[in-house]
């Protein structure tokens, strides 16, 4: 029985991604600073006679990594599969995201994929472990955009630390891999914060852009999760995940002059007169 962390795990792709490692014989390790969420998959699991258990993690805190891995270690040995699944989307131009906006989308996309790919890395060294460490990227790594430069930031860093990872870890037989899932029917946008906008007018953006993501999004969280199981099995290093996806990857490698062109056409003005025209349609989709 293989020992396989999967953080943000309490909902969304990190939930199905532990249900199938868990479906698969292994042991899951449900990291998440949201201990409700993180208890119902962990009985979501047992339910299905799998084999879990929950982990209070929050991923900006490198103290809490070293202390999570001294714990998976003394408990079961140490981590055989480390899932960096752990994230949070927040939109707003360049120049309107303040500072601390920044922070936070470094500290909990990027950083927390540092600090765990860090010690986790070290630890399967330390051990001999042939293991895997998969990051989660996202689409938006290949898109520079004026919707959410602060995401894309930290998740094309996800990317390239991903790959220097990979390089190093090679040398020891542990894979490495990123995974850019695109949009997937998840709460990740109606979780998050549109910077620049007053509390009433950010209530009824998220409440629009969640809609938007659960009802049009190409896939489910169980199709990502299904990718990153093959993703272990296969070593693979880049894998996106959906047909926008695939997209934005061929054209950040094959054009980037059109890429930006492309990716320029968006703007709020925009998505705000389509979420107006498409109103009727999305509450009958929504039901």
């Amino acid at each position: 029985m293989k020992n396989v962390i999967v953080t943000g795990a309490g909902a969304g792709i990190g939930r199905e991604t532990a249900k199938l490692f868990a479906r698969k014989g292994n042991r899951v390790i449900v990291a998440d600073i949201d201990e409700a969420g993180a208890e119902e998959t962990v009985a979501a699991i047992k339910d299905a006679d799998g084999e879990a258990v929950p982990y209070r993690l929050d991923v900006r805190s490198e103290d809490q990594w070293e202390d999570f891995a001294r714990w998976v270690r003394t408990m079961y040995g140490g981590a055989d599969v480390l899932i960096n699944n752990a994230g949070v989307m927040d939109l707003g131009g360049f120049v309107e995201t303040t500072i601390p906006q920044w922070q936070r989308m470094i500290d909990i996309n990027l950083m927390s994929v540092v600090y765990g790919s860090k010690v986790f890395a070290q630890q399967m060294i330390d051990n001999g472990v042939h293991g895997h460490i998969v990051n989660i990227s996202s689409g938006a790594a290949f898109l520079p955009s004026q919707l959410e430069p602060a995401y894309g930031v930290a998740k094309i860093g996800v990317l390239m630390a991903t790959q220097s990872l990979r390089v190093e870890l090679r040398k020891h037989n542990i894979g490495v891999t990123a995974i850019c899932p695109g949009v997937i029917r998840t709460n990740l946008l109606a979780n998050g914060e549109r910077n620049g906008l007053t509390p009433e007018q950010q209530a009824e953006w998220k409440a629009q852009m969640g809609s938007v993501q659960t009802s049009l999004g190409f896939g489910g969280p169980d199709k990502v999760a299904r990718v990153i199981e093959r993703s272990v099995r296969n070593n693979w290093a880049i894998v996106p995940v959906n047909p926008e996806a695939w997209l934005g990857y061929g054209l950040f490698r094959l054009s980037p002059t059109l890429l930006r062109t492309v990716a320029s056409v968006a703007s709020y003005g925009r998505i705000d007169q389509i979420l107006s025209a498409a109103r009727p349609l999305l509450n009958r989709l929504t039901g």
